[in-house]
């Protein structure tokens, strides 16, 4: 073996070639040449496009300048103008509650009544009114169940006219206000008196026991509240009872006890006339099974495993005989 050192490829890259072949000497002046032709072509292309813009910028300072004309932008202003016509006539029909929503001369104009009261739903109801011939007649109505509006419309000799559209509005506030109201007395009762009303809630029956301490006697009597109603009313005109069974006495002071309806809502009057002690006569609470001192807890029946081998499932607690009264002999 010698004992020669083995150069690295590294020390040879380093040192590189000492001499390039005659072929790639040819290559290098032909890629110089090519290198040298496409400047000249680049320079060719750079002067031909500054002329151009030259040319272009110098027709451009020759042309006559023409004066600047303002332009309105009359879309604009309108599609501004119809948008605040819009929220102009929202306002309007929340405010007044009414809103014209189609209207053809001397044909058909249909109203909207806007309701504001408390309701999962937005509440409207639609009256159209035909003019046709001069006739201003109702030709179609979408009002609530039981609500008169006949009775309002005979008292004016024309609908169209803003005095009877406008107490259209007002009874139809007054009779989701009385459905409102008697709601409310229902859930107050609860079964502790019986409610009855018309379809539009102008007269309205409440049912229920008394109470009252005269001369240290505890006396109980029946009564029936009678509340009636005009159309435009959200407090009873009048208030009766049922004196078939209540004495002079006993109905002039329910009548003094009562005059509360006239100020307040309904279950409020209620409750202050009939619960909170206004009066001496007080309603008499039926006991139900909802009160606490009187519920009854059930025993749960035993239900033997029946899918346990070691249970016999032949004895039953509930078919013995109760042997709970003869202990005390024992």
């Amino acid at each position: 073996m010698t004992n020669t050192k083995q150069i690295k490829i590294t020390k040879l890259f380093r040192k590189g070639a000492t001499k390039a072949p005659d072929d790639c000497q040819e290559l290098q002046e032909e890629i110089q040449e090519l290198e040298k032709q496409l400047g000249q072509k680049h320079y060719e292309l750079f002067q031909i496009q500054r002329n151009k813009y030259r040319s272009k910028s110098a027709k451009a300072n020759t042309l006559p300048k023409k004066p600047e004309v303002f332009v309105r932008p009359q879309i604009i202003m309108l599609q501004n103008s119809i948008d605040t016509m819009k929220k102009n006539l929202e306002l309007t029909s929340m405010v007044s509650g009414m809103e014209v929503q189609s209207y053809v001369s001397g044909e058909l104009c249909c109203i909207v009544y806007h309701l504001q009261h408390d309701s999962q739903h937005q509440i409207k109801h639609c009256l159209e009114i035909d003019m046709t011939s001069g006739k201003n007649e109702i030709k179609r109505s979408s009002f609530p169940l039981g609500f008169n509006f006949k009775a309002i419309i005979d008292e004016f000799d024309n609908v169209m006219k803003p005095a009877c559209l406008g107490s259209i509005r007002k009874a139809l506030v007054a009779y989701y206000d009385r459905l409102t109201q008697f709601d409310a007395l229902k859930k107050l009762l609860n079964i502790e008196a019986k409610l009855f009303k018309k379809l539009d809630s102008s007269y309205i029956e409440i049912s229920f026991f008394a109470e009252a301490n005269v001369d240290n006697e505890c006396v109980m009597i029946p009564i029936v509240l009678i509340l009636d109603y005009d159309i435009n009313d959200i407090r009873p005109k009048t208030y009766r009872f049922n004196d078939s069974d209540l004495s002079e006495d006993i109905s002039s002071v329910l009548h003094t006890q009562c005059t509360v309806f006239r100020k307040k809502e309904l279950h409020k009057a209620f409750r202050d006339a009939f619960m909170d002690g206004i009066g001496p006569y007080k309603l008499l609470k039926q006991l139900t099974v909802d009160e606490p001192n009187y519920q009854q807890q059930r025993r749960k029946r035993f239900r033997p495993n029946k899918h346990n081998p070691h249970n016999d499932d032949t004895f039953l607690p509930e078919e013995c005989s109760d042997q709970g009264d003869n202990d005390d002999d024992i």
